[in-house]
């Protein structure tokens, strides 16, 4: 490990001393990527509607594509293209997701002429002191009243397959707050940036959660 260090020290070293304007450009260039990525997560930790349209004008090309925690089709609120649809996405997440910390420190930042590539680590936090999350007797309420709803006249799927339901939601429901109202998810974040004009944005931003085990989705 000592070696590795040493060696890109050494390597790092001959490039400023031989090619000082390339390394200053390479500078810059991940200066200039870095600072969007500051604006991004500053309109998280803000999020303050107001100042919206402009936020996404700053980082955004106009017919960007974002694909969030819930997408599963193209072409719904999750999955969407275009900055009005992009707005609404973000103005949602910021009125209703909770409290989204992006951590910068280990983010992979890749570059090639004016196309970038990043991915960096994030957590979510809800909970009733946030106003973003319920307790569990808010939890409980709302699902009772789904149970409740429940027809068993209804000829889609089988009385059984009602009850399966039931009982697997309310399990996950009693086994989650079991841990406490406060809930901590890791999120992954993703995106594809272009230089355009003098100027880095987004092309492409993508939120995902981390899953282990069978997918909580089921075509």
């Amino acid at each position: 490990m000592k070696r590795k260090i040493i060696f890109k020290w050494l390597l790092a070293l001959t490039l400023v001393s031989f090619f000082p304007q390339a390394y200053s450009q390479e500078s810059k260039t991940l200066a200039n990527i870095t600072k969007v990525i500051e604006i991004f997560e500053q309109g998280y930790l803000e999020r303050d509607t107001a100042k919206l349209n402009e936020w996404c004008s700053a980082i955004l090309f106009d017919n960007v594509e974002i694909i969030g925690t819930y997408s599963m089709h193209i072409d719904t609120r999750e999955w969407c293209t275009g900055m009005e649809k992009a707005i609404e996405l973000f103005r949602n997440d910021w009125l209703n997701w909770g409290d989204l910390t992006i951590n910068l420190d280990n983010a992979h930042i890749n570059y090639d002429d004016k196309l970038a590539w990043v991915s960096f680590e994030a957590t979510l936090t809800k909970s009733p002191e946030n106003s973003n999350g319920r307790t569990v007797e808010e939890s409980a309420g709302n699902l009772l009243q789904s149970v409740h709803a429940i027809s068993p006249n209804e000829d889609s799927i089988s009385n059984k397959f009602k009850l399966l339901e039931t009982a697997y939601l309310a399990n996950l429901v009693l086994y989650q707050y079991e841990q406490g109202e406060e809930f901590i998810w890791p999120v992954r974040i993703s995106g594809v940036l272009q230089k355009k004009s003098g100027k880095w944005k987004f092309r492409q931003i993508h939120f995902s959660y981390p899953n282990r085990g069978f997918p909580n989705v089921r075509l």
